[in-house]
């Protein structure tokens, strides 16, 4: 059996859109890098990250959550809520992590046979198949057919990252409820206080940051490929438990101290079909169908009926 000879078909079905709706419910920051902050002119010590953006005609400048953020807050939450082994490719950072450098190689077979949730739906670090029959060959002393054989079947599960999440930007309902006509109107100042335990001095600083009340906007994707007919209510369920881990915990820094509160308050989940004999018409993807939803509580309700339309994907 030679690599050479390896030919590896995933078609991508299907996606669903989760367009999101969150209000801050205390005040929230999502910090700038210090190279950010020089041109602030008022003396405080954080800034949150701020963005150019158009509301109409007006183009404001507004604070912005990355979808970076929310991604990794999501899936710390839940390596932590499933019982993820954390490991460490550089003894600083420890996380769940689907790599080569951090994982035997049967550790690393396991895991995609398994088909781990958080490596199918956030992401692995990348290895080839060249790589794995070397490790499978030096590590477990198989011979090169057996080695290949053995990727070979483990890369039949393998996908990309199937969650893909946008930036979360003021929306524009609230936008113009609020008469925004500066960022001074979504964010505050808040006043703080280390003390030393020794002696008892005070060392004041002041952080701005997102004022609790301000409804955010944004949007998340989740592929569906060929091979996950059997994992589409699996997948909803994760994503779904992760925003509700995070609704129960917060967003950004200093949650301990109560910052990054958030409330999801609805709007919708869309569904498209992928067809590849659609091509020359022009209608690769067509919207399957539209779930409207209040909060989380009641996406979960939904998560039956949204499965069953995910099947439609395969049909």
């Amino acid at each position: 059996m030679s690599t050479k000879s390896k030919v590896f078909v995933r078609r991508l079905t299907g996606y669903a859109t989760f367009n999101l709706q969150f209000e801050t419910k205390t005040g929230l920051l999502i910090q700038a890098p210090i190279q950010a902050q020089t041109y602030r002119i008022g003396g405080a010590d954080k800034y949150p990250m701020t963005t150019k953006k158009k509301y109409g005609d007006a183009e404001l400048e507004v604070p912005y959550v990355p979808g970076s953020s929310i991604k990794g807050r999501i899936r710390a939450l839940l390596e932590l809520a499933t019982n993820q082994k954390l490991y460490t490719t550089d003894n600083k950072i420890w996380q769940y992590t689907r790599s080569l450098s951090a994982m035997s190689i049967e550790e690393f077979i396991k895991d995609v046979r398994n088909r781990n949730l958080i490596s199918e739906l956030f992401g692995w670090a990348a290895a080839n198949f060249k790589q794995v029959v070397e490790k499978l060959k030096n590590d477990k002393r198989l011979t090169d057919e057996q080695a290949e054989k053995e990727a070979y079947e483990a890369f039949q599960l393998i996908s990309v990252t199937r969650l893909l999440f946008s930036d979360f930007y003021p929306s524009a309902n609230y936008v113009k409820e609020a008469r925004v006509t500066s960022v001074a109107d979504l964010l505050e100042e808040k006043p703080e206080n280390r003390i030393d335990r020794v002696t008892a001095a005070a060392d004041p600083r002041d952080v701005v940051r997102v004022r609790p009340g301000v409804v955010f906007e944004g949007a998340v994707n989740m592929l569906f490929f060929d091979h996950d007919k059997d994992m589409t209510n699996k997948f909803l369920e994760t994503f779904v438990t992760g925003l509700e881990l995070l609704e129960a915990t917060y967003l950004g820094s200093s949650g301990s101290r109560g910052y990054g509160r958030i409330e999801f308050t609805g709007r919708n989940v869309k569904v498209f079909k992928i067809d590849p004999k659609a091509v020359e018409s022009g209608k690769i993807i067509s919207e399957v169908t539209t779930v409207e939803f209040r909060n989380l509580q009641d996406l979960r309700s939904k998560l039956g009926e949204l499965g069953e339309i995910l099947q439609k994907l395969y049909a």
